[in-house]
């Protein structure tokens, strides 16, 4: 669970949230852009680099870690109602996934028409298209290595590397989308609740560059040869279950 230091607010917050569903984490201290920006990487913004490379200090934890799958979430996750009984077993998770995407931005988006039962009413279904937002995401071992391996220098705003067709660091891997959602940001909630300073709100990522929207091409002809979405409609994904009511 990425979360910045001087950001006592939200761990309090997010503590409360993993006691509610009786799961234990690991914090890990993100890269704080007011202690100085590592390096640019135009175009992102300061705040977007070290967004990025908090996300690396976890793909890399996982990487050298013990267990062939790592849950990564930033620190203003609200869980489902049974997300607990999700975390703690793998059991569930296709033999082929590189990435399960647990969050919802309620968004339309193309998911494979097949899905595979995984525990309870969750099911994974394939991502075929754009769903961007990493507030809680599962990550293989492999693919957690690979990500950090390719990302010394980000081209793009973490949650664009991970789940946009645009990027290769998304179209080389196998993602799949839970449905229901098992977590969404605090945000959608309302009310006064403190913000996250790991990132700031989403706003569309625009490569400049002739060589950058080159790149994003390939990779997205990349993606569609690899997942064939050419006849998914795009469709909503289910909401997240609170208890009681959905969001």
């Amino acid at each position: 669970m990425i979360n910045l230091d001087r950001s006592v607010d939200r761990l309090a917050a997010v503590n409360s949230e993993f006691s509610r569903i009786g799961v234990a984490f690991e914090r890990v201290a993100g890269v704080d852009v007011k202690e100085g920006l590592p390096f640019e990487a135009p175009p992102l913004t300061a705040t977007e680099v070290c967004c990025f490379l908090s996300h690396r200090l976890c793909w890399k934890i996982i990487a050298d870690g013990p267990d062939q799958y790592g849950a990564v979430f930033e620190d203003d996750v609200v869980f489902s109602q049974d997300a607990g009984s999700m975390l703690v077993d793998s059991s569930w998770i296709p033999p082929d996934a590189d990435i399960i995407k647990l969050e919802t931005f309620f968004n339309r988006v193309r998911l494979g028409s097949q899905h595979f039962a995984v525990a309870g009413a969750y099911s994974a279904r394939l991502l075929l298209g754009q769903h961007l937002g990493a507030c809680g995401y599962i990550v293989s071992k492999k693919a957690a290595q690979k990500l950090f391996n390719s990302t010394e220098r980000p081209k793009a705003a973490v949650d664009v590397a991970l789940f946009s067709p645009n990027q290769m660091t998304a179209a080389r891997k196998t993602i799949y989308q839970l449905t229901p959602a098992l977590c969404m940001q605090a945000h959608f909630l309302g009310g006064k609740i403190p913000q996250s300073l790991v990132q700031v709100a989403p706003r569309d990522h625009i490569n400049k560059r002739m060589i950058d929207r080159g790149r994003a091409e390939v990779a997205r002809v990349f993606w569609y040869f690899h997942n064939r979405p050419f006849f998914q409609a795009a469709e909503k994904v289910d909401a997240v279950r609170l208890g009681g009511s959905n969001v």
